[in-house]
């Protein structure tokens, strides 16, 4: 059950943002299936490897969770928009210093819209509740 009225829709902004942090969430899992069915190669011992598949799946759910959450006006959820977007930012400049232009475009583009329409007035009133 939504915490918003009929009155007060969800706006644009914030189904651009649930839907930015929903397709991150499944690109970590994606990732995360893909490590999982590699556990047992690699150079990292398989303790290692399998505490990294459980971190990126704890991870996409995490994310996942965000997601929902601020499709649902949850308030808690601005914090950790911001920090998972900070986080893919950082990402995305270790992929574009390594030459890998269109990695670090895939997470540098989502990530710089989402924070930048987490701080609009349109998901500022909705998260507080207020009439857009």
């Amino acid at each position: 059950m939504s915490t918003q009225s009929p009155r007060n829709p969800r706006p644009p902004a914030v189904v651009a943002v649930s839907l930015v942090l929903l397709l991150q969430a499944l690109g970590v899992l994606a990732a995360a299936v893909g490590f999982g069915l590699q556990v047992g190669t690699g150079a990292l011992n398989l303790g290692a490897q399998v505490f990294l598949v459980a971190l990126m799946v704890a991870a996409g759910v995490w994310i996942g969770a965000v997601g929902f959450g601020l499709w649902r006006g949850r308030p808690w959820v601005r914090a950790a928009t911001v920090v998972i977007e900070l986080f893919a930012v950082i990402l995305s400049i270790s992929f574009l210093s390594a030459g890998n232009a269109l990695m670090g475009a895939l997470f540098l583009v989502p990530a710089a819209v989402a924070l930048v329409l987490m701080f609009s007035r349109q998901v500022a009133s909705y998260l507080a509740g207020l009439p857009s």
